[in-house]
């Protein structure tokens, strides 16, 4: 198969899912026979600003627009990571919670609103680092706050 084939391929699974913003690259697979070919359409679509690409082996619908600030292109996810954080995390096997900072917002126990995105994911052993711009998507494992920077012990 070619690269355009592969690629039109992906794009019809994208059409396909128009409800969904995340995608793993698994879900790709089925599109071409070989994971080069495969990567390399991936590759080509993130140019062209159709996916933006916020982990390893994770990518999210993107869009190019005119900033408003520099009045320079930039290209950036279609839906904002409130939308697409927690799809991506059920895709990944883990059913997403709000954080002990929200919740404690949410009861009116604080006025203080989380700056950060972070989610519960119970006893999860996501490791799984998600970055949107220069932020990183945080974990809190049964209350406590997962450390994505720590080295695991092997």
């Amino acid at each position: 198969m070619s690269g355009s084939t592969i690629r039109s391929q992906i794009e019809s699974y994208l059409v396909e899912h128009e409800s969904e913003s995340a995608f793993l690259r698994s879900e790709f697979s089925a599109c071409g026979k070989s994971r080069s070919g495969v990567d390399n359409a991936i590759r080509a679509m993130i140019a062209d600003g159709l996916l933006v690409r916020v982990g390893y082996g994770i990518y999210v619908r993107s869009e190019r627009r005119i900033s408003s600030i520099t009045g320079n292109e930039i290209t950036g996810p279609v839906e904002v990571p409130d939308v697409w954080v927690p799809e991506l995390l059920r895709k990944l096997g883990v059913e997403p919670r709000a954080n002990s900072a929200v919740r404690a917002y949410n009861e009116r126990r604080t006025t203080q609103v989380p700056a950060w995105i972070c989610y519960e994911i119970g006893s999860s052993r996501l490791r799984r680092k998600i970055r949107i711009g220069k932020g990183v998507v945080k974990y809190e494992r049964n209350g406590q706050l997962v450390d994505l920077n720590a080295s695991s012990k092997r």
